[in-house]
């Protein structure tokens, strides 16, 4: 049974949804120690959005990020960024100075890249 605080946060998170849009941004995707480990940098900002898995587990991301990312290996995964368009939803408000928690729908465009590589995106 869930407990009366979080039906109130189960309830604004709802709300939000309907309050602000979903919207593509172009940036970087990384994984990252920390909750959420999955993180989009919004290029041309100073913006960081914390991508929400459901479940906790890489089923939760889109198939054709997965792929990319897992061509390496568990290893590879971790020293290797995604640029591209990614489509998120609002899973909070949007907080100045925040990480702000987002939902991946989906994600166009990608383009893997290695950690310290000093050649262009592979």
């Amino acid at each position: 049974m869930l407990k009366g605080t979080t039906l109130l946060w189960l309830a604004a998170a709802a709300s939000l949804a309907h309050a602000e849009p979903c919207r593509t941004v172009h940036g970087r995707m990384a994984l990252a120690n920390g909750a959420p480990s999955v993180r989009i940098w919004v290029m041309g900002t100073h913006r960081i959005l914390g991508v929400v898995q459901p479940h906790e587990r890489f089923d939760d991301l889109p198939a054709n990020v997965r792929a990319l990312w897992s061509r390496g290996g568990d290893e590879a995964m971790w020293a290797t960024d995604l640029y591209g368009d990614f489509r998120v939803c609002p899973a909070a408000p949007s907080r100045p100075g925040r990480m702000q928690m987002v939902t991946l729908v989906s994600a166009t465009k990608l383009v893997a890249h290695r950690r310290g590589a000093t050649t262009g995106p592979r």
